[in-house]
């Protein structure tokens, strides 16, 4: 899930993609060990997301350091959100999510 729209105002973020609903279908079609990978920049929705799948047992975060969420996963092309994150000065963030 890339650069989702964020949904800043509080009476919107029922509308955001990453809610345990959305997190519950997407184990549910996912394969076991198969890879779950969110980026964003905006630090309020990357929270959100981390809250609901790391409290979904279906799911399991594989950062193990810092660099992890960091640095984009191996063969990410970048998009032009995230172009225009970092000409804005925005710090994205990279989170990969193995199912259980």
């Amino acid at each position: 899930l890339l650069y989702p729209d964020p949904w800043p105002k509080r009476r919107h973020w029922k509308r955001r993609f990453v809610q345990d609903r959305s997190v519950a279908e997407i184990a549910r079609i996912l394969r076991p060990s198969g890879e779950f990978r969110f980026a964003s920049d905006i630090a309020d929705y990357t929270a959100w997301a981390l809250a609901r799948l790391m409290r979904s047992p279906d799911f399991t975060w594989t950062a193990e350091r810092a660099d992890d969420w960091r640095q984009p996963w191996p063969g990410f092309s970048g998009t032009r959100y995230e172009a225009k994150a970092v000409r804005e000065g925005r710090a994205p963030t990279y989170l990969v999510f193995n199912r259980t």
